[in-house]
């Protein structure tokens, strides 16, 4: 990890000492973003394929759909997972934002557990799900 005035950066870096076996893996970065959720967007992501994962079936979580928001929002409980996402994204609403890049990450999670899933979470700080968290500033 690298934190600077203006930036935190994260690493990781994965060799395969085989020969023969190819190594298949998964890398998952999570970065929570405290920001009022009623006003968030995210973008770019329109045209790309994702899973809802809040789906009520097996079925409809496993069936891809085409983005076609110009930014996604998180006002209500969202788990979705972007495919091939890119390797940029804005996070912004309308007293701040923040710019997130990637490199080597195919998949982007767009996550808010809302009231019900957020107070099922363990690690998860008392309304930390909540659109205007007590004692948020921005």
């Amino acid at each position: 990890m690298t934190l600077a005035e203006r930036q935190l950066g994260t690493d990781i870096h994965v060799t395969n000492h085989s020969d023969v076996d190819a190594l298949q893996f998964q890398a998952l970065f999570h970065n929570y973003i405290r920001a009022p959720a009623n006003d968030v967007a995210i973008s770019p992501l329109t045209g790309k394929t994702y899973f809802d994962k809040t789906e009520a079936t097996p079925e409809a979580r496993d069936t891809p759909k085409v983005e076609q928001r110009k930014a996604v929002g998180v006002q209500k409980f969202t788990d979705s997972v972007y495919e091939d996402g890119g390797q940029a994204y804005e996070v912004s609403w309308p007293q701040g934002g923040i710019q997130i890049k990637t490199e080597g990450l195919e998949d982007v999670v767009i996550w808010n557990p809302q009231k019900t899933a957020g107070e099922a979470l363990g690690d998860m700080e008392d309304g930390g799900w909540c659109v205007r968290p007590a004692g948020f500033q921005s």
